[in-house]
């Protein structure tokens, strides 16, 4: 574990070293008007991008070369906007994100494409004017491009070792604002805290791309003014978790029993520790 920690701490380093030297400020110039275009003609970009990304991961062997590869096929993509003014046309109309679109952690998150050998996902946030996230991990890798309005991102590092329960201190390494075409990069777990948030007073809109590497059905918020770390959960986990711990609180009688024979070898090893979490909680 110790080493597998320091193998992403020098590959932060280094991908910070490049970004100095390669990526910051980097605008492609804007192409051509495509009003004249169909529908479908300006969706073909995105297609394009989502078989060059898959490409690029079949063919890249360090995690180093994937995110730099990663990043200026996001830094294209971004670079012009229309592809997505139809995909949010298509969103109007119904027609957009049918079958590969769950329900997240963000509410303002859009599925936009999923690989079909899940090895990566491709993810739109609409952010209004001064929306904000807040700090937290991944469990990949990924680049995010802002593609309309400007994006502010914070870099954190963690100054604790992680293994008190809840607890976290942390230190703000960076602050930057990315503009149309301009991206950054997260790594996972500690390696890959930041938050993000819209600088400017019109709508932003961000594109995420993601390799998951963790099985992990949540990610991790960060509060460093308290000094706490929290647990999200997309929608429908949530939901689960909720009502086991109500239950719980509600008819502790019934419940253990009821825990017990949901506990079957089907249920995720996330959710198993949460359940045998409210089952001691009831035992004492």
């Amino acid at each position: 574990m110790l080493k597998r920690r320091k193998n992403w701490i020098e590959i932060r380093k280094i991908l910070h070293i490049n970004h100095g030297l390669m990526f910051a400020g980097m605008v492609l110039p804007i192409s051509p008007d495509r009003a004249g275009m169909t529908r479908e003609e300006q969706m073909d970009k995105f297609e394009k991008f989502c078989g060059e990304y898959q490409k690029m991961l079949s063919e890249e062997k360090t995690i180093v070369g994937s995110v730099e590869r990663g990043r200026q096929l996001v830094a294209e993509l971004t670079s012009q906007p229309d592809w997505f003014c139809s995909y949010l046309e298509r969103i109007i109309s119904h027609e957009a994100s049918a079958g590969i679109e769950r329900a997240g952690i963000w509410s303002n998150e859009y599925t936009i494409y999923r690989s079909p050998d899940k090895s990566f996902i491709v993810l739109a946030y609409i952010w209004e004017a001064g929306q904000k996230d807040i700090i937290h991990d991944h469990n990949g890798w990924g680049v995010v491009g802002t593609l309309f309005g400007k994006m502010r991102e914070k870099k954190y590092k963690r100054l604790d070792d992680g293994t008190k329960e809840g607890f976290c201190e942390l230190q703000e390494e960076s602050n930057e604002v990315l503009g149309p075409a301009e991206t950054t990069f997260v790594l996972p777990l500690n390696n890959g805290l930041h938050v993000m948030d819209n600088a400017a007073d019109e709508i932003a809109v961000s594109i995420n791309v993601y390799r998951k590497l963790i099985d992990r059905n949540y990610i991790q918020s960060f509060d460093p003014a308290e000094k706490k770390v929290t647990r999200l959960f997309p929608g429908r986990t949530l939901r689960e978790l909720l009502a086991v711990k109500a239950l719980a609180e509600m008819d502790p009688s019934q419940t253990r029993e009821i825990l017990q024979k949901a506990l079957g070898p089907s249920k995720p090893p996330f959710l198993k520790k949460e359940y045998e979490e409210v089952l001691q909680k009831l035992r004492a």
